[in-house]
């Protein structure tokens, strides 16, 4: 009885032996896999949406140490701005992923919201056996950025002191006049500023930044492209500037023209002057001083005389003044005639005085008359028997 107890016990403890062997050998860390898979060939090969075309697909693959997923894998994908973020489906086939070895979750009939920036987590699992969870991707989906188109334009034009030792502070842009195609940029420097030699700063929204000092070349065949760095720039009259910024195609291109001056380009030689007497009974015309164009570029008038500080204060005008203005206006460093009218024959004997207000303005150059300082002349007459 005692030898068969003892050979049951010995088989008991056999039987024990084999169990714990079994259970060790299923605890193993190890993936077991169908024969005839690896868990690399679980990696998806691309990741198609459907009804989507995306713009731009990024794919880091899970990492895998001993046959073991160790870390996520990551999708992100770009897709047009105007696509809609909710409600997307994958549309996986077998040339991204082996649907016979292995099968994916969620399915292509599931759509998910990707908006807010949310990630949505695939996973891939055997397609057989116990269908254990292998690999996993992490999915995110993005609008594209709108490219903000070129304005062409340019953004900033400065003469900077740090460039320029002879200026006595930043020269900013004083006024930009805007057309179709092409703009007017206005700068004004102190009087006695070299114009032959500035250096500015410019800044543009475009790619390229064209130039030329020669007004008969068409802006699309300006082909001197801007030097970079600090570039002296001769701005005297009769000198032209001209920019031009292009497009990154080189076929859109918008032209802008830089004037460079003075707010004071009219300068009066005698600012105070006395007229010859008249004789009362006639109206007569005196010749008193020059009118000067002392700016940088030519002057002509737009606006007519204006007239202050009339003693005494008659119902019309005793005295008026006119500058003589030559065909084509008043280039610079030239000089005219200013013509004083004493109305001798309306008004009685006695002394007549008036301030005349005469307002420059640069020819070619509209909008910006405001900008630029009058002069005055005061002016004093006498009507005599």
């Amino acid at each position: 009885m005692r030898h068969i107890i003892r050979l049951s016990n010995i088989g008991s403890v056999i039987f024990s032996v084999f169990f714990m062997i079994s259970c060790n050998s299923n605890d193993d860390d190890s993936t077991v896999l169908t024969p005839g898979i690896t868990i690399e060939e679980g990696k998806l090969k691309d990741f198609p949406l459907f009804g989507i075309q995306y713009k731009e697909i990024n794919i880091v693959d899970p990492e895998i140490v001993e046959n073991k997923e160790v870390k996520y894998g990551d999708i992100k994908i770009t897709v047009s701005s105007t696509t809609s973020l909710d409600n997307i489906s994958a549309s996986i086939t077998s040339a991204e992923l082996n649907l016979s070895k292995f099968s994916i979750s969620p399915g292509n009939e599931i759509g998910l919201s990707y908006d807010d920036q949310k990630v949505n987590v695939y996973t891939i699992t055997n397609a057989t056996g116990d269908k254990e969870e292998l690999l996993h991707y992490n999915v995110s989906i993005v609008k594209e950025v709108e490219p903000v188109p070129e304005t062409l334009k340019i953004t900033n034009f400065t003469f900077e002191k740090s460039k320029n030792p002879s200026l006595p502070n930043d020269i900013m842009i004083s006024r930009t006049i805007e057309d179709t195609g092409r703009d007017i940029i206005y700068l004004f420097v102190p009087l006695g500023t070299d114009f032959t030699s500035l250096i500015p700063t410019i800044t543009y929204d475009g790619t390229k930044l064209f130039y030329t000092q020669d007004s008969s070349v068409a802006p699309v065949d300006m082909d001197a492209e801007y030097p970079e760095g600090n570039a002296s720039i001769d701005f005297k009259y009769p000198k032209n500037f001209i920019l031009a910024v292009k497009d990154k195609n080189n076929d859109k291109l918008r032209t802008t023209k830089v004037i460079v001056d003075v707010i004071n380009p009219l300068k009066i030689e005698t600012v105070s002057i006395t007229t010859p007497d008249a004789t009362e009974g006639n109206s007569e015309t005196f010749t008193v001083t020059k009118w000067i164009n002392q700016g940088n570029h030519i002057l002509e008038y737009e606006k007519a005389t204006t007239y202050e500080n009339q003693e005494p204060i008659t119902p019309t005008k005793v005295i008026t003044a006119r500058r003589i203005l030559p065909s084509g206006g008043l280039i610079p460093g030239e000089s005219r005639d200013v013509l004083v009218t004493v109305n001798s024959r309306d008004y009685p004997e006695g002394t007549y005085k008036t301030t005349a207000v005469f307002y420059p303005s640069i020819k070619y150059n509209k909008g910006i008359d405001d900008l630029l300082e009058p002069v005055k002349l005061s002016i004093t007459s006498k009507i005599v028997k």
